[in-house]
């Protein structure tokens, strides 16, 4: 699944409050070219929302933000999320991602959080939160002594279209949050041009990038 995210390279952060803001988010980030986003998850109305997008967008990949316990993660599952994120690691959780078969994202700022994380066969982190935590400097700085396993990390927390190109030049980089594309304004507002308009700038912005680097 992480594979799928760097195909995107951006990953539009959403916090619609019902079912259908939800499903017209989608919609208009997919009018953007980017199906794709992740779902901040804490009501039902949430899992009728992933279930609903699951079904009539069967091209659009749907994840979940903000897990803070297995019975939230089962939940995901139950209501067809494709991949989850949780803002700190819980081997519990880890434990239950993996017998789940969902893709599962711990959230790491340490060294000793991926280590932890790695003796249960986790290789997909998320760095959380990552400019508080040091930026682009400190991620490099810890991911390196594991680099040769393959490890690979989704970027959350104070990403902007400015800093966002100092981390995808990063090849274990698979993505980052994009909390700016369809804010909780835009949604309230119903302004779902914008959304598109906003999806459409980013996916610009990370073939730019791409290319800079030479893919």
């Amino acid at each position: 699944m992480f594979s799928n995210l760097r195909e995107f390279g951006v990953v539009p952060f959403v916090k619609a409050e019902t079912e259908e803001e939800a499903l017209l988010t989608a919609r208009a980030l997919q009018s953007g070219g980017l199906p794709v986003m992740e779902l901040v998850f804490r009501t039902f109305a949430h899992s009728r929302a992933i279930r609903r997008i699951a079904r009539e967008m069967p091209d659009f990949v749907i994840g979940v933000g903000n897990i803070l316990n297995k019975d939230q993660l089962v939940r995901a599952v139950d209501s067809s999320a494709r991949f989850a994120f949780s803002p700190g690691t819980e081997m519990e959780m880890v434990r239950e991602a993996c017998s789940l078969r969902i893709v599962f994202a711990p959230g790491v700022c340490t060294a000793s959080n991926i280590q932890m994380a790695m003796l249960s066969g986790v290789t997909e982190f998320q760095f959380f939160p990552a400019e508080q935590s040091g930026g682009v400097e400190a991620l490099a700085a810890i991911a390196e002594p594991f680099l040769h396993l393959g490890i690979e990390f989704f970027v959350k927390g104070g990403i902007t279209p400015e800093n966002m190109r100092g981390y995808l030049k990063h090849r274990e980089v698979v993505a980052v949050s994009a909390p700016w594309i369809a804010p909780q304004e835009l949604i309230e507002a119903k302004d779902w041009k914008r959304i598109t308009e906003n999806a459409a700038q980013a996916v610009e912005a990370v073939r730019s990038i791409r290319a800079e680097k030479g893919g």
